[in-house]
Parts: structure tokens; C-alpha cells; sequence
């Protein structure tokens, strides 16, 4: 993002300095949640920030007096001023965050009270990773396979109501215990930040002589998903231009949902929900992103049909995201 092109005067607009980055904000949550000093290492650890980059947004913070240095030499800590004029309202700020995604969480927890059959395990995944730019969720189920649709048919409609109050995208997912291990043998760290919702955690399924045997050639799966990709993006491009398109793809979706089987009318729902609760600069991100769900969604994109046959055959045909969206921009909105 380009400067402002007219400054502000400082001491009305302090918020501009102490907010104006994503470092300083995530340097800020980190220090006005603890009372302890500490280095800049440590606090560049818990932020997830380089160690070197750190030091210009402590000082440009530092000169608002929101933090303050304590100590001299290599090994001077740092800590938050609560006594700053703005300190308390920073505090409730970060603590509002920090309760949204507990009360998410917890009304997470409390649909799986009126599932039938209740799952072995069921867990969040990508709220604690470290994965920049995600847009979404995954919420994983363990169930016998006789059981496991309906009991993710069934989270999948509790949850939409929670999609709604926390702004956020949920995808429900159904495991056994066989592919559990399978996965874990795939990436140990796989479970490593899961949020544990219901059941037993899953590495409880796992045990230490697990490990894949077989190879898999995954290049003909990768350039699948390139292409699918690549539709991906000229759509979500199309959609964001001009968003009334919405509505002629929830249709299209709901008319296809008549005479859809189970499983496919599972994922009519799921782009349906997304649909409706996503922005078209989200849908994008959401349809490019390189995450699982959002393979997975590229497999059935429904959404294509708003491509003519000419534009799918130019995006087919291109090389590069950027001549993908190309083939949209070229084209006359009707």
C-alpha cells in the first residue's frame, strides 16, 4: 500500500504510528498481554517476526510511549506502558480478539452435543499454525466410515450460524482411524497445533511404528490442480468485477441441488454457505489460495459455469495466473 499522499497531525492521529503496521500490531498483542519484560528476541519469537526486522517498529512504538525500553545493553527488555493514555483501550482491544476466537471455539464445542453418533475426535485446524494469509478453517471429525457423512452432513449445517457471527469459513471433514495414522505418518507435525473440540486428540489414533510404505507420484495430481487453479482465479476475478454474478451462481447451485446425490448435494451446501457469507475479494482468496479445502473446492468448481466456453478454453490455454486474469479483464461485462 502506497502512503497517504496528505499526512496527519501526529498527536490527533496517534493510532496511525502505533497501528500503522502489522508488525507493530503484532508486537503490541504480544506485549500487552503479559506483565513480565522481555528481550526482543523473545518477543520477535512469540510475534513470528524476524529478530533484525523487529527494531525499527519498537522504536517507531517506542516514540509514541506506548513501550518502553528497560535496562541498558544487549540484553535491555521491553514491556507495555499501561499507563499510556491509549494503554487500557489497546488492552480491551487485543482481549476482544482473543475472546471472539474463544467464544468460536466454544460454540464449536457445544454443537457437537446434538450430533448423533457423537465423533472419536473431532479438531480445529489452522487457527494456531503458522500459515500467513489463510482465509478459512477445517474442522476434522473421526467416526466409523458406516457413520461418517451424516455425522459431517449434520456439523455442516450446525455450524453455519457460527460462520455467520464470527465472520469466518468452516470446512467439516470426515476421517477414520486408518487414514488418521496414514496422515500423520505422511506429517508428523501434522497435529502438532490442532485445537482438540470433542473426543480424544487426535494422535491418541496414532501409534509410533506408523509410517507410509508406498510413493506416490504426485505430478499428475499437481498439474490438475494448476489448471484448476488457474479456472480458479479467472473466475473468483469475475465474480469480484462484478459481484451480481453471486446470485446467478447461487441459481445455478440451487437449481443443480434438485437432482444432486448425497455426496455431491454436500458440496453444493458448502459453496452455497460460502457464497453467502464471503465477500468477492474473500471468495477470491479463498478460490486461489493453495490450502486443502481450497484444492478441494477447485475439484468441484461449480461456480465455472460462469465462464463461456471461449473463456475457459484462453485460461486453459494461459501459463501464468496474471494471463488467466487477463482473460477476464479482455472480456465485456453483460
Amino acid at each position: 500500500m502506497r502512503p497517504p499522499r496528505r499526512s496527519q497531525n501526529a498527536v490527533q492521529t496517534l493510532l496511525n504510528t502505533i497501528l500503522g503496521t502489522e508488525a507493530n500490531v503484532r508486537l503490541l498483542r504480544v506485549l500487552s498481554r503479559t506483565d513480565t519484560p522481555m528481550t526482543a528476541g523473545e518477543l520477535a519469537r512469540r510475534a513470528l517476526l524476524g529478530r533484525t526486522s523487529v527494531y525499527p517498529a519498537l522504536e517507531a512504538l517506542e516514540s509514541t510511549g506506548i513501550v518502553e525500553f528497560i535496562g541498558a545493553g544487549a540484553r535491555r527488555q521491553l514491556r507495555f506502558r499501561s499507563a499510556h493514555p491509549l494503554g487500557g483501550a489497546l488492552v480491551e482491544l487485543f482481549n476482544a480478539e482473543a475472546q471472539r476466537v474463544a467464544a468460536m471455539v466454544g460454540a464449536l464445542r457445544v454443537s457437537f452435543a446434538a450430533v448423533s453418533p457423537r465423533p472419536s475426535a473431532a479438531w480445529l485446524e489452522g487457527l494456531n499454525d503458522e500459515r500467513g494469509g489463510e482465509e478459512s478453517l477445517s474442522l476434522w471429525v473421526v467416526a466409523d466410515s458406516r457413520s461418517l457423512t451424516r455425522l459431517t452432513d449434520a456439523l455442516t449445517d450446525r455450524i453455519s450460524d457460527i460462520e455467520r457471527r464470527f465472520g469466518v469459513q468452516i470446512a467439516v471433514s470426515g476421517l477414520t482411524r486408518t487414514e488418521i495414522e496414514r496422515r500423520a505418518s505422511a506429517e508428523p507435525d501434522r497435529f502438532a497445533q490442532v485445537v482438540p473440540l470433542d473426543g480424544v486428540p487426535p494422535m491418541a489414533f496414532v501409534t509410533p511404528a506408523g509410517r507410509r510404505s508406498s510413493s506416490e507420484s504426485l505430478g499428475s495430481h499437481g498439474e490438475h490442480d494448476t489448471r484448476a487453479r488457474r479456472l480458479a482465479i479467472a473466475v473468483a476475478a469475475k465474480l469480484k468485477r462484478d459481484p451480481m454474478l453471486v446470485q446467478r451462481a447461487r441459481a445455478r447451485i440451487a437449481e443443480r441441488e434438485k437432482h444432486a446425490s448425497s455426496g455431491e448435494r454436500r458440496a453444493l451446501r458448502e459453496w452455497l454457505r460460502m457464497l453467502d457469507t464471503a465477500s468477492p475479494g474473500k471468495l477470491e482468496r479463498i478460490l486461489t489460495d493453495r490450502s486443502e479445502r481450497a484444492t478441494r473446492l477447485r475439484q468441484t468448481l461449480l461456480a465455472l459455469d460462469l465462464l463461456t466456453p471461449s473463456e475457459r478454453k484462453a485460461v486453459l490455454a494461459s501459463e501464468t495466473d496474471e494471463e488467466a486474469r487477463a482473460v477476464v479483464a479482455r472480456t465485456k461485462r453483460r
